[in-house]
């Protein structure tokens, strides 16, 4: 279970550093291009964020990662169990970011630094440019590019309209949003259902 809860949390760790003011609210569906496909759908709220993960784990099923970015909070629910657990820092501390909100879609290399650095991957840093404007999805875009001090290549797709980043490309694989649905979304999908129990995750380390 650690294993996809580590998994899991790199995709909710692509919100570190980011700020959410004025925030575009959306939902989306998630294709990965080389990756196993755990995240299926993203759900952008005005403070909120959250996925839907389609975990891989036996026993755990179906799960969802819900960040609070005005409390720097993870919560992730065990949908099939009907279980809850807030996620430590500890496990996302370096995690990759990949999608994140930024301030000025002309100029997101500096966030883009920051959000690396929040999640522990900029050791390798090397530099960033702003490649020009783009489509992804049949929506404006703009492309940057990342190089590492090792010479690899990253690429991003910053949604103009959206102020995310809705595409990454890399040699390890990559992720897009497609079937992007702009509107104020519920309440309800940011909030922990009453129905669901605390999972305590002390039990998992305490000898039987």
């Amino acid at each position: 279970m650690n294993r996809w809860i580590l998994r899991g949390s790199c995709f909710v760790a692509l919100l570190l550093g980011a700020q959410v003011m004025l925030a575009q609210e959306f939902s989306a569906d998630v294709f990965s291009t080389k990756d196993s496909g755990e995240l299926k759908k993203v759900y952008a709220g005005k403070n909120k964020v959250r996925f839907d993960v389609n975990a891989k784990t036996q026993g755990m099923g179906a799960a969802a990662v819900i960040f609070d970015e005005s409390q720097s909070k993870y919560t992730v629910l065990m949908t099939d169990r009907h279980m809850y657990m807030d996620a430590p820092p500890t496990m996302v501390k370096r995690m990759i970011a990949n999608f994140w909100r930024v301030q000025d879609v002309d100029s997101a290399c500096s966030e883009w630094r920051k959000t690396a650095a929040a999640a522990g991957a900029d050791q390798d840093w090397g530099s960033c440019t702003k490649v020009g404007g783009d489509t992804v999805d049949g929506r404006a875009a703009v492309k940057y590019e990342g190089v590492s001090k090792k010479g690899e290549k990253m690429h991003v797709w910053v949604d103009t309209k959206l102020r995310w980043v809705v595409k990454t490309d890399e040699s390890s694989g990559g992720f897009e949003l497609r079937n992007i649905q702009e509107g104020s979304q519920p309440a309800s999908l940011f909030e922990v259902p009453a129905s669901y129990t605390k999972f305590d995750m002390g039990s998992m380390q305490r000898p039987h």
